[in-house]
């Protein structure tokens, strides 16, 4: 797979809410933690994508 650049602006609170959910151990920096979120989200619009295919 090809690698994808993406530009995020984040205000502070959204950057302070980044480094809290790091310091709890979810993702080692931030790059990790944007790459899970995006996984995450791809997975559940698949899921959501399968669950409406199937009615």
């Amino acid at each position: 797979m090809a690698d994808t650049v993406i530009k995020l602006r984040l205000n502070q609170q959204q950057l302070e809410l980044m480094d809290r959910t790091i310091a709890q151990g979810v993702a080692p920096d931030r790059a990790s933690l944007v790459r899970l979120a995006l996984r995450e989200y791809a997975a559940a619009r698949k899921a959501d994508a399968t669950a409406e295919a199937a009615r």
